[in-house]
Formats: structure tokens, sequence, C-alpha cells
């Protein structure tokens, strides 16, 4: 029986085990309980989550996502939140003026365009006979931004960055965040998670894909 790995953030944690319980007699179903969070976190936790795990080098699907921690731009406020309270800051027009934050997102494009092959390159060291599969990064709700803040524009910029960067180096590219958009749009729990039913939902899409990939 084939092994597919999931890495990725709190979107991926939402699905997990829906689509562990999915491939159940199918497929192993691999996954740490850490969220994986922006690309520089996942590069350096890659090794310590397969030890921890003991995940076996003969892993046959890499399914991974990040993006969502790389586009967040920081609480800039200076009563502390998660962000910094020097530099250069912006403010939102949907959120009150007194919160300001980082005008750069966490991961700018170059880094995160960089960061991206170095991740590539970790999975296949690890886990070399893996097929490699990324997921596009989710929408948000951006009239519901509160505290930190994340756009769809900066969502789809992203996106695009990981279809440059990975095709050519032959990832499969799963559009979950085109489907996403068009099926989970209500199914949201806040302004970036979805309740059980969405991820229920994107579990069933990564199966579907993995199927017409012919990866089960």
């Amino acid at each position: 029986m084939k092994s597919l790995l999931l890495l990725g953030d709190s979107i991926r944690m939402g699905y997990d085990s829906f689509v562990q319980e999915k491939l159940a007699g199918r497929m192993n179903v691999y996954f740490d309980d850490d969220n994986a969070r922006f690309v520089q976190y996942t590069l350096r936790a890659l090794s310590i989550w397969k030890g921890k795990n003991s995940w076996p080098d003969d892993i046959d699907v890499v399914h991974w996502n990040n993006g969502l921690w790389d586009i967040l731009h920081l609480n800039a406020n200076s009563t502390g939140r998660d962000g910094e309270d020097i530099g250069e800051t912006m403010v939102h027009e949907k959120v009150s003026a007194d919160i300001r934050f980082d005008k750069d997102p966490l991961t700018p494009p170059d880094i995160y365009r960089y960061m991206l092959g170095r991740v590539l390159t970790r999975i296949h060291q690890l886990f070399p006979r893996a097929e490699v599969i990324f997921a596009t990064t989710t929408p948000v709700i951006e009239e519901l931004i509160t505290t930190s803040y994340r756009s769809n524009a900066e969502v789809e910029l992203y996106n695009q960055i990981a279809r440059e960067v990975l095709i050519p180096r032959g990832v499969r590219i799963n559009e979950l965040g085109d489907f996403s958009k068009k099926y989970c749009s209500e199914l949201h729990r806040d302004w970036v998670h979805y309740n059980d039913e969405g991820s229920d939902k994107l579990a069933s899409e990564i199966v579907a894909f993995l199927e017409q990939e012919n990866l089960i």
C-alpha cells in the first residue's frame, strides 16, 4: 500500500484527519501535529518531524502547502500583539485605524520564491522517491480582518510564484485555492479557517486529485 505525507499549515491541520479517514485501507497517511507555518519554519522543522514520527524514507507522495503565514502582515501596534512596534507600517480600511500592520509580509515575494525551492530540495533529500504535490493557498475573508492582515491579492500572487517555481521542477499543482473559492466560501469558521464541513470537502478534493493523478 502506498504512503502519503501531508505537510502544511492550519488549513492542512483541518483536513488531515479527514484525508486519513477517506484513504483508510488505500494509503498510509502521515502528518505531524505541528503547524508548518511559513516556508522557513517548514524547512527547519521537516527533518525534526521525520525523526520524531519515524516516517519512512520511501514515502510515495508528499502533499504540501505553505503560503498563509508567508503573506501575513504582522500587527505592528505598540500595544504588543504579535508584531513589531517600529518600522514602516500600513493601515487597512476595514480595520480600526488605531491598528497598524507591517508594510511587508512575513516572507517577501522574492524570499518566498527562493525558500519554496529550498523546501522542495529538502523534501527530495528526505523522501527521494516521493512524487510532490503543492496545494495552492486558500482565500481569506478580508471583510473579517481583525488583528492581522492578509489579502487575496497576495494569495493570488504567491500562488503564481509557487507555480512558476515548482512546475518546472516536476511538482504537480493541486489548485486547492480555486476549489475552496468555488465550493467552500460559505464554510468558514473564521476569516481564514474552515469548519468541519469545509475541511471535509477539501479532503475529498485531495483524494480526488490523487485518484486523477493515479497516485493511489
